[in-house]
C-alpha cells in the first residue's frame, strides 16, 4: 500500500561513523515527515569486522526526536562472502522497504550534512505530483557534493569546483548501485551538500577504508598514503586526483573554520543555496501532471 501521508522520508545507514549522524539529523529533522536509522543486528560491517555502537548513542538520539519521527531498524546486513557494495546495496533496498512506498526517498549518509534543507524539501513538495505512479515515472535527483578532503586546526581543505554528483533522491527506491536506480529519469539539482568524507582523524579514515562499500575499488591504502602527505604548504599542487575518477576532484581549495559546525554556518553564509527548479520543459511537465490525474 503506497503511503500517501509521508511525503519526506530520509534514511540513514548506521555503522562505525555513527557519531557523525547527530550533526546530519539536526540539519534535517524539523523538515521530514520520517527518518529511519538502519543497522546490523550482529554489529557487524559489510567487511565483516566488529563494530561497536554504544547504547548511549540510540538514547541521545530519541532526546532528540522530539516529534517521533525516528524509527530504528537492525536486520542481518552483512552476509559473509558478499562484496561489500553489493552488501550496502542490499541494505539501501531492504530499508527502503521499511521507509514505505510513496513519497520522495532521501538515502543521506551519516556524514553528509544538507543545510538549509527547507528550501530542498519545499521544492519536494511542490512537485510532489512527480510521486503519482513512480513504476511508470521514475524520477531521480542528483545534488553538488561538497568534499571536504582533510582538515587541521585552522580549518578544512575542500575539493572543487563543487560539481561532483551525489544520487540523493528518487520516487522509485530501486537501488542497483550503492545509492543509483539506474532506473527512470534523473534530472540534477543546483543544490550544495556537504560531505565530510576524508575530513576525520587518521584512525577514522583507517576504519572507514576498510569496511566502506568502496574497500575492494581501488588501493586504499595507496591513497591513504597520498592523503596523509597533504598539508598547508603541498594543497595547491595536486590536480585531478579522485581515485576512481579523476576529473572530479579538481583541486583542494582552503576554508578557515576551527570545527565542522562552524564550517557549516560559514559556508552556507558564503554559498546560500539556490533556488531550486524543476529540469524539464513545460510540454514535458505538462504530461507528467495530467498523468498523476489518473
Amino acid at each position: 500500500m503506497r503511503d500517501k501521508k509521508h511525503i519526506i522520508k530520509a534514511g540513514y545507514l548506521l555503522s562505525y561513523d555513527y557519531s557523525y549522524i547527530f550533526t546530519s539529523v539536526k540539519q534535517i529533522y524539523d523538515h521530514v515527515d520520517i527518518i529511519v536509522i538502519s543497522y546490523d543486528e550482529n554489529n557487524k560491517t559489510w567487511a565483516g569486522n566488529d563494530v561497536f555502537i554504544p547504547e548511549s548513542f540510540f538514547s541521545e538520539i530519541k532526546s532528540l526526536d522530539r516529534q517521533n519521527k525516528i524509527t530504528f531498524y537492525k536486520d542481518k546486513f552483512f552476509i559473509s562472502g558478499n562484496a561489500p557494495m553489493d552488501l550496502e546495496t542490499r541494505q539501501r533496498n531492504m530499508m527502503a522497504e521499511k521507509m514505505g512506498h510513496g513519497g520522495w526517498h532521501i538515502q543521506i549518509d551519516g556524514d553528509e550534512y544538507a543545510y538549509d534543507f527547507k528550501k530542498l524539501t519545499q521544492f519536494l513538495r511542490k512537485n510532489k505530483y512527480l510521486l503519482a505512479n513512480p513504476e511508470k515515472n521514475p524520477i531521480n535527483f542528483q545534488v553538488d557534493w561538497v568534499t571536504l578532503f582533510r582538515h587541521d586546526k585552522s580549518g578544512f581543505y575542500i575539493i572543487e569546483p563543487f560539481e561532483e554528483k551525489c544520487f540523493l533522491i528518487t520516487n522509485y527506491p530501486k537501488y542497483k548501485y550503492a545509492r543509483r536506480t539506474n532506473t527512470g529519469r534523473t534530472l540534477s539539482l543546483k543544490y550544495r551538500l556537504i560531505h565530510q568524507s576524508w575530513a576525520r582523524d587518521e584512525n577514522e579514515i583507517l576504519e572507514k577504508i576498510t569496511n566502506w562499500g568502496h574497500k575492494n575499488d581501488f588501493d586504499t591504502m595507496k591513497f591513504f598514503e597520498f592523503w596523509k602527505s597533504i598539508n598547508s604548504e603541498n594543497y595547491t599542487d595536486f590536480i585531478d586526483f579522485h581515485p576512481l575518477a579523476a576529473a572530479d576532484w579538481h583541486k583542494l581549495s582552503f576554508f578557515p573554520a576551527k570545527n565542522i559546525k562552524e564550517f557549516i554556518l560559514a559556508f552556507e553564509k558564503k554559498f546560500p543555496q539556490p533556488e531550486l527548479t524543476l529540469d524539464l520543459s513545460s510540454t514535458k511537465k505538462i504530461k507528467l501532471w495530467l498523468k498523476s490525474l489518473f
